[in-house]
Parts: structure tokens; C-alpha cells; sequence
């Protein structure tokens, strides 16, 4: 039975929410000022929710959301959201995150908002029914996969390619079997991974190995990887030549599925908020480095050690090439961090963890006197935590600039800079 709520605020994944006596109730795709009618629930994990059935009285910053795709794909949560409340909602996520560990910067630098249009990499749902491939999204909150024929946020370019692989996976797949597709671009070419149970047997076989070969051709794509499921090894089946990214002035070819920024713009953005922030002349660490996204630029600059866990991604590192090249290390940041002594060695350092942030690391780093840190995070929450750890250590906690290149999400990226404070 749909009950009427008003929706008083906006939490923090995008979700409408309505405060009642029972507690918050989350409703997807509401804003705050919306009068609604939802039919409430508890998730698995009690978590009481409202399906919307129909906005009875609209919130001022409700608009129409421009992709025809909006009212079942499971992609983008906030294309119902004015471009004014939507930014300010991005900006609050990071102040609010701050906030909430006492923290203020000394300067809030002018933040970064992309478009759509431009998502260089996208994993699509796939499953074969009656030798017909579904290759798109998984509806919000949902194990259904709907087909999505366009997208608003990626590159048009995986787009057509899609188009193409729907046919070209028929024979790939297995009847009945969902798998995932990863697909990434890289200056105009394809690297695709399949995850999931593939041929007759479930792995490839001869007969697979062919019909890989002739998706490849067919496709356009410059490499197929495989694995049996997401934390298995990958296995590269199909290359025709290596995927080069430029970083700077270095040039990495790239492991299957190596991770880059979603958006070359994004990119850029996030670079060039670092090199603002580096000194002109020193020597640097990158910290959890990936293939070299900031080494590359950084080299510029002064000499740089890069640190990263991942092997495929460190070992492409080890062997990039360019006029300068880095020193690459696989550590383990999280179990094995960088010493205080080891840290105290650079000028300024560069740290870009993942979701989980860096609490490890920042501890040691706390207790250190490098110069300056700089932070890069695509999660508000745990930089708020690692970030309180170093200002109680002894740092200042300069600058933050928001960028946002994850458009109609609730995801955002900053870049901050930390100082030692001086005794």
C-alpha cells in the first residue's frame, strides 16, 4: 500500500529521504521539497525504503531527466536534479564528510564539473537467452539486466562498439549464464575482459579460441582477456598489438583491465590540480600509483618513486618508457606502509588510495616531516578520517578542490595539500 511522504533531505548515495517516527526512510530518485506516494519496505539489511509510484507535488529543484533510459536503468541517480542543486549537493558531500571530523581547509579551490559523454570505460551485464545476447545494465537494486541501446554518460564510441558486441558474444557465452564485460578505450582502441563462464565447457577451448579471434576482427577490439570470476587471474586470449597510455612524458603499456580514470577529462583535471600543488623542482613518491597516472607528470619535475601493490600494474610501470623514467616498487601500502624514515627522504608525496582510503599509511606519514602531502581521494568519507589523522600529526590541512567527473552519481574526487606545521 503507497503512503505519502515528504522528502526532507538528500542522503548521502542520492536517495530521497523522509524522517518519520519509525525512522529514515529512503526513497530512490526523490528530492527534498517532493510530496511523494511510495510503497515502504525493509531491506535486507533493515534499511526501511520507499519504491516511488508517482511524485505528487514536485520539488523546486526537480527537473526532467534528459535520458530515455532514466526510468529503468540502474546507472545514473540524480538526472531528476537541477544543475544548481546538483552541484551544490556534490560540494556538500565533501564539506559535510570534513565537517563532521572537524576539519576546514584554508582554501576551498574552485571545483571541476564534467559532462557526460565522455566515460571511457563502462562494464556492462551480459546474458544469453535463446542464443539472443543482453548486454547492459543492471536495474537499480535489481539482478535484471536491461538492455541499454544509449547512454548519456559514455564515450559514443563504447556505445558502437556495444552495438557490435551483441551479436559478436552470441557465440561466446553461455545459454542461460550472466557475465560481465568490461570495456575501456584507450586513444581510440578497445580492451575488453570477459568475466564469467565462457564456450561449451565453461573455459575456453579451441572452438572459443576461434571464435574470440573472429569477435576481435569483426568487433574492432585490440584485446580480450578472460577470467573464470572477478577474483580469479586474468588470462589475455586475443592482441594484436600493446594498449599504450602517455602519462606525461611516459609511455605505459598497459596490463588487461588496468585501471584509468573514468574520464580523459577527469583526468587532466585531477593532474593538472596535483601539479599545481608540486614544487617545481625535487624528489617525490607516488603513492599507490596504479600505472603511473601522476608519475608520469610528476617526473617533470624531479625524480619520483612510485609504490604500488598491484603487480600487472607496477610491472607495466617498471618497464614504461620516456625521456625520464621512474623507480617502481611493489609494496603493499596497507600491511607494509612507508616508513617515517623512508617517507622523510622526499621533498612532497603524492597519495591516491583506494575507496578504502590510506589509514595505514597517513599514520606513519603523520608522525613523519615531509614538506608536503598531496591527497587524492574518490572518497570523501575515509579522506575525512585519514586527513583528521594527519592534522592531529602535525599537519596543516591547506587546500581541497572538488572534481567531478562521475556526472548524475553520487561519487566525487578531490585533491588536497597538507603542510607541516612548524614547532
Amino acid at each position: 500500500m503507497a503512503v505519502t511522504l515528504l522528502i526532507h533531505k538528500l542522503g548521502p548515495k542520492g536517495d530521497g529521504v523522509h524522517l518519520s517516527q519509525r525512522g529514515r526512510v529512503y526513497v530512490d530518485r526523490a528530492l527534498p521539497g517532493d510530496s511523494v506516494e511510495a510503497e515502504i519496505h525493509p531491506d535486507d539489511d533493515g534499511v526501511l525504503r520507499g519504491d516511488l509510484v508517482r511524485v505528487v507535488q514536485s520539488s523546486p529543484h526537480r527537473v526532467t531527466a534528459p535520458c530515455p533510459n532514466y526510468g529503468f536503468c540502474g546507472g545514473c541517480t540524480l538526472q531528476h536534479a537541477g544543475e544548481a542543486f546538483y552541484r551544490n549537493w556534490k560540494l556538500g558531500i565533501v564539506r559535510d564528510a570534513l565537517q563532521k571530523r572537524g576539519l576546514k581547509p584554508k582554501v576551498w579551490r574552485d571545483p571541476v564539473f564534467l559532462p557526460g559523454g565522455n566515460r571511457r570505460r563502462a562494464t556492462f551485464a551480459a546474458f544469453k537467452k535463446n542464443n539472443q545476447v543482453t548486454l547492459g545494465y543492471f536495474r537499480r537494486r535489481s539482478h535484471q539486466v536491461t538492455d541499454i541501446a544509449s547512454c548519456l554518460i559514455a564515450d559514443p564510441a563504447i556505445m558502437d562498439l556495444r552495438a557490435r558486441l551483441t551479436v559478436g558474444l552470441a557465440p561466446i557465452l553461455q545459454e542461460g549464464k550472466g557475465a560481465d564485460v568490461f570495456v575501456q578505450t584507450v586513444n581510440g582502441r578497445f580492451d575488453m575482459v570477459i568475466t564469467g563462464p565462457i564456450g561449451r565447457k565453461g573455459v575456453p577451448d579451441l572452438q572459443l579460441r576461434e571464435a574470440l579471434t573472429l569477435l576481435a576482427r569483426q568487433a574492432g577490439l585490440d584485446r580480450i582477456s578472460w577470467r573464470a570470476g572477478e577474483k580469479a587471474s586474468l588470462e589475455a586470449m586475443i592482441e594484436t598489438s600493446p594498449l599504450v597510455a602517455k602519462f606525461g612524458s611516459l609511455d605505459v603499456a598497459l596490463p588487461p583491465q588496468a585501471f584509468l580514470q573514468p574520464t580523459k577529462a577527469g583526468e587532466m583535471a585531477l593532474v593538472e590540480a596535483v601539479m599545481e600543488l608540486l614544487p617545481q623542482r625535487g624528489k617525490f613518491a607516488d603513492l599507490f600509483s596504479g600505472c603511473g597516472t601522476f608519475t608520469g607528470p610528476m617526473l617533470g619535475h624531479g625524480s619520483v618513486d612510485a609504490y604500488e601493490s598491484v603487480e600487472p600494474a607496477i610491472r607495466a610501470l617498471m618497464k614504461a618508457k620516456g625521456p625520464r623514467v621512474p623507480r617502481a616498487f611493489r609494496r603493499d601500502l596497507f600491511r607494509n606502509p612507508l616508513r617515517r624514515d623512508e617517507a622523510n627522504r622526499y621533498d612532497a608525496i603524492v597519495f591516491d588510495p583506494p575507496r578504502a582510503g590510506a589509514q595505514e599509511q597517513v599514520k606513519a606519514l603523520a608522525a613523519g616531516k615531509v614538506p608536503l602531502l598531496i591527497g587524492v581521494s574518490c572518497n570523501p568519507a575515509t579522506f575525512a578520517r585519514d586527513a583528521r589523522i594527519l592534522v592531529d600529526g602535525g599537519y596543516w590541512l591547506q587546500s581541497v578542490k572538488v572534481v567531478d567527473q562521475f556526472t548524475w552519481s553520487h561519487h566525487v574526487e578531490l585533491v588536497a595539500s597538507f603542510t607541516k606545521r612548524s614547532k
